[in-house]
C-alpha cells in the first residue's frame, strides 16, 4: 500500500470554485441592461438569467465532486492537515482506484465511465455509515433540503424535461411561497437564483437581503470545511 492521498486540497479548490462562482455572476449583473438592440453597452435580461444558471450548475457540479473526492479519499486512509480522520469499521482502501471499487460495489468501476450517487444524500450518509464508525458526512442531514432544492435547480438549468420543470416549480414555491403558489409565466432558475432570499437561509441571509445564489454559497462553504476539518 502506497501513502495515504491528501485531501484537504479537494476541500480548497472546492471554495475556491464557490468564490469564483460568485465573483462571476456579480461581474455579469455589474453590466448594464439592455433590452433592445443598441450602441451602447450591455446584455439582455435573458442572457443575464442564463449565465447565473450556467454558473450555478457548475457550482453544484463542483459540490458533488468535492463530496465524491474526498469520500473515496477518506476511505483510502486520507487525513486532513489538522489531524482527522474517519475510523473506519474494518480496514482502508489500497488506493482511490480501490475505494471506487468498494463504494460502486463494481471490481470494474471506471471514474471516466462509471459514478457514485453522490447527488443522493442519504446514500452518501448510509455509505460513509456502512464503512467509518465515525465519520463527518452528518452534517448533510440538517442541509438535506437545501441541497435537494439545489439540484432541482440545476437539473432545471440543464434539463427541460416535464420532470425537472415540475421539481424546479416545487423549490421556486418553497423559496417564495408566492400567492397561489402561482409563478410568473416563464420563470426560470436565473429568477430565481437573482430573487432576494425570504426564507430556509437564515434571518442573517434575509437581513442582508442575500440573492439565492449568493446564499447558497454560506451552507457549501460550512459544509466543505465541516467535512474537511
Amino acid at each position: 500500500m502506497g501513502r495515504a492521498p491528501k485531501v484537504d486540497h479537494v476541500r480548497d479548490a472546492f471554495i475556491g470554485e464557490v468564490d469564483a462562482a460568485i465573483a462571476l455572476v456579480a461581474a455579469i449583473q455589474a453590466l448594464p441592461s439592455r433590452v433592445r438592440p443598441s450602441n451602447k453597452p450591455g446584455l439582455h435580461p435573458k442572457y443575464s438569467g442564463q449565465v447565473v444558471g450556467l454558473a450555478f450548475m457548475g457550482l453544484v457540479a463542483s459540490w458533488e465532486e468535492f463530496i465524491e473526492r474526498t469520500l473515496v479519499r477518506y476511505l483510502a486512509g486520507a487525513q486532513t492537515k489538522s489531524g482527522y480522520l474517519p475510523k473506519p469499521k474494518v480496514g482502508t482502501a489500497d488506493d482511490i482506484s480501490h475505494a471506487y471499487e468498494l463504494l460502486s460495489l463494481d471490481p470494474d468501476y471506471n471514474p471516466s465511465r462509471d459514478y457514485l450517487r453522490v447527488t443522493n444524500t442519504r446514500w452518501v450518509t448510509r455509505t460513509a455509515d456502512f464503512y467509518f464508525v465515525t465519520h463527518p458526512y452528518g452534517c448533510l442531514t440538517n442541509q438535506s433540503d437545501l441541497l435537494k432544492h439545489a439540484s432541482s435547480i440545476r437539473n432545471r438549468v440543464a434539463h427541460d424535461s416535464d420532470k425537472c420543470k415540475a421539481a424546479f416549480k416545487a423549490t421556486a414555491i418553497a423559496f417564495l411561497q408566492p400567492p397561489n403558489d402561482h409563478l410568473s409565466q416563464g420563470y426560470g432558475p436565473g429568477a430565481l437564483l437573482t430573487a432576494k432570499v425570504q426564507r430556509h437561509f437564515g434571518q442573517q441571509a434575509i437581513q442582508t437581503q442575500k440573492s439565492h445564489f449568493n446564499a447558497y454559497a454560506d451552507p457549501y462553504r460550512g459544509l466543505a470545511r465541516k467535512i474537511v476539518p
